[in-house]
């Protein structure tokens, strides 16, 4: 696991980790391509739709099993309801993040705590 700050620039941070602790497993580049675009959404999501968690960051844990790696990104808790896929039309600047999930993730889910409101978004890519 990894705590980054609850910032833009995270996102970058935490794609260079993954793709790099990725590729010394010896996944195939097209697996480390998509889990560091999908670490890259759950991120920026977190940042523009949920509080930090306290002392202003996130937690980002990632694993590799036999037939998927699973991302995890836990924030404060959202702003709003849960994160949901939006609708997002072709001149939105914004929308699209969940989107790009949902068609790269074999399957994806919020988990809310159950001690306060911090909440985990994760994601399984099939390797």
């Amino acid at each position: 696991m990894v705590t980054v700050r609850h910032a833009p620039t995270s996102a970058g941070e935490v794609r260079r980790r993954l793709g790099a602790d990725l590729s010394r497993r010896g996944l195939a580049e097209d697996v480390v391509d998509d889990a560091t675009l999908l670490a890259s959404e759950l991120v920026g999501n977190a940042v523009r739709y949920a509080h930090p968690l306290p002392g202003g960051v996130l937690r980002v844990a990632w694993s590799v099993g036999r037939d998927c790696v699973r991302l995890k990104v836990t924030d404060g808790g959202g702003r709003s309801a849960a994160p949901r896929v939006r609708d997002a039309g072709p001149s939105d600047v914004r929308g699209r993040g969940l989107a790009i999930v949902d068609s790269l993730a074999r399957d994806w889910g919020v988990r809310r705590s159950d001690h306060g409101p911090a909440s985990t978004v994760w994601a399984e890519l099939a390797v």
